[in-house]
C-alpha cells in the first residue's frame, strides 16, 4: 500500500511539473515526458510477477489526459501499450542482470 501511494504521488507531481511549470521554460512545447520515463524505469526494474508498471501507466496516462485537455484515454492507451510491450519484450526476449526491486 505504501508503494502504491508513493508511486501515485510521484506520478502526480511529475504530471503537474510537466503540464504546468515546464511549459514556460521549453520553446514550442517540446517538454520532456517524465511520465513515460517513469513507466519505462518501473518496467525495467520490476519483478517478473509484478504489474506495477502497468498500473503506473494507467494512472499516469489518466493524469496526463486530465491535465492536457486533449482526447480522453489517448495517453492512458499509449502508456499502457508501452508498459505491456516492455514487459513482454523483457520477459521473453531479454535477460538483464539488473536486480529487480519493485
Amino acid at each position: 500500500m505504501k508503494q502504491v501511494l508513493s508511486i501515485s504521488l510521484l506520478l502526480y507531481a511529475l504530471a503537474l511539473l510537466q503540464m504546468s511549470f515546464l511549459v514556460y521554460f521549453f520553446p514550442n512545447g517540446l517538454i520532456p515526458n517524465f511520465i513515460i520515463f517513469t513507466v519505462v524505469f518501473l518496467g525495467i526494474f520490476e519483478k517478473r510477477e509484478s504489474y506495477t508498471s502497468i498500473g503506473a501507466a494507467l494512472f499516469g496516462g489518466f493524469l496526463m489526459d486530465i491535465f492536457s485537455g486533449g482526447i480522453m484515454g489517448f495517453w492512458s492507451f499509449v502508456l499502457t501499450l508501452i508498459a505491456l510491450l516492455l514487459k513482454v519484450v523483457l520477459e521473453d526476449y531479454v535477460r538483464l542482470p539488473i536486480p529487480k526491486k519493485f
